[in-house]
């Protein structure tokens, strides 16, 4: 039914108020982040990123195959929102919501408080997921300087399925914002010793399970190997905030532990099992090949297998209709990620724990969880979107450990040279 003028008007100030009030909150938050962060210029890539990833979600959806490229689930979240919009703010549908689907949340409180058209929910998935992308390049900051977070926000900004899956109604939004202050908040522990950042990382984690459970509980892992590790750091240099960061270290395990075990429990591992038997026994061509994930042993023995499928898979030749097609350049981009992290990870070791630790935990953790639950390489391919983000940051973070190696190979350094920033 076409829209009245009203209802088209309507649509249009949603639109341009979720505009404007996305892209003035990423620029204000780039504005207090770099108060204390000399050299960090990311606001020109940060606000390209929002405004790519906002035209391209107006585009693909004047396009005939936009239902068929985004895929079903979200018109499944979408209808739900509209359910919980139309109940009393405070019911039990808003309430489990909240702390089940958060991702539906966001959805149904804007259709409750603007009656949002789908533009301007997609510019809300976008506002969130770029907050997350600037929070990521602001942990680089910490870890490798001005010009590796500039660096790392161009590349994040250009990502092409970045790009895409941003404006998803779905739950790669909050997932990019759970990453995003749960590296944010590592790093700054990390490199300040400052116990208050657990804020940062807690916040994350929340979400993240609110969000993406199974994904929320490794996350909760990786936070909690950052500070542990961080704590260490600090107690070997004997900081005089060392011991306040060691206690903030056991108090944090001490709450996420019952959470992390409960990942693998045995009733956990059965339904994790029965899900991929059902993923692997469809006819798609997207499918990934059986493996037992029923026992913890079994797991180690075969995550390996499953890591390089959400790596790698769909391979270019597996690609199937259009909207498989058009993923060919996510594709491409996750590759060439790969390749010069591994030769920077090569290059750099040594100094890789030093220059890009926190983002390494999450990377790490996150592959698992992925590897875990990924049903078919089309879900994976979606996931891999977070894990190339995290990849590109630490590349990024390696870029001038590994500009230096040959200098510092062939010619001894100066003491100007040492204390260089880069």
């Amino acid at each position: 039914m076409t829209p009245t003028a009203d209802q088209s008007l309507h649509a249009v100030l949603v639109t341009v108020t979720m505009i404007s009030l996305f892209g003035g909150g990423i620029a204000l938050l780039i504005s207090r982040l770099r108060r204390s962060r000399p050299g960090f210029q990311v606001a020109a890539p940060a606000l390209l990123a929002f405004a790519a990833r906002v035209l391209a979600a107006g585009l693909i959806s004047l396009t005939p195959i936009a239902r068929q490229l985004r895929g079903g689930d979200e018109v499944g979240f979408l209808s739900e929102a509209k359910l919980i919009a139309e109940t009393q703010p405070g019911s039990t549908q808003w309430t489990h919501a909240l702390l089940h689907e958060l991702h539906v949340f966001v959805l149904a409180v804007q259709r409750y408080a603007f009656d949002s058209p789908e533009l301007a929910l997609r510019v809300t998935q976008v506002g969130i997921a770029v907050i997350g992308l600037v929070l990521l390049a602001a942990a680089v900051y910490e870890l490798a300087g001005g010009r590796a977070s500039v660096l790392a926000m161009w590349l994040l900004a250009i990502e092409p399925a970045g790009i895409f899956f941003s404006s998803l109604m779905h739950k790669e939004a909050n997932m990019m914002l759970a990453i995003g202050l749960i590296a944010y908040g590592g790093s700054m522990i990390w490199k300040r010793e400052e116990t208050r950042y657990l804020l940062s990382v807690v916040a994350g984690c929340l979400i993240a399970v609110a969000t993406r459970p199974y994904a929320g509980w490794f996350l909760i892992a990786a936070g909690a190997a950052i500070v542990l590790h961080a704590g260490l750091r600090a107690q070997n240099r004997a900081g005089v905030r060392s011991l306040g960061l060691v206690s903030g270290v056991v108090l944090f395990a001490a709450v996420v532990a019952p959470t992390v075990l409960n990942a693998s429990t045995s009733e956990s591992l059965k339904q994790l099992q029965n899900s991929q038997e059902a993923n692997a026994s469809n006819n798609s061509n997207l499918k990934l090949e059986k493996v037992d994930f029923s026992t913890r042993g079994a797991i180690v023995r075969n995550l390996p297998k499953r890591s390089f499928a959400v790596l790698f898979r769909p391979f270019p030749w597996q690609l199937g209709d259009i909207s498989q097609g058009l993923g060919l350049l996510g594709t491409a981009a996750a590759y060439l990620a790969i390749f010069f992290l591994v030769r920077l990870l090569i290059r750099s070791r040594g100094e890789i724990m030093a220059r890009a630790g926190p983002l390494v935990y999450l990377s790490l953790f996150l592959l698992v969880a992925y590897s875990l639950s990924a049903g078919n390489a089309g879900t994976s391919f979606r996931y891999r979107v977070q894990i190339v983000a995290l990849f590109i940051c630490v590349i990024a973070s390696l870029w001038g450990v590994a500009r230096r190696q040959p200098a510092a190979s062939s010619v001894p350094a100066s003491p100007r040279l040492e204390t260089m920033e880069v």
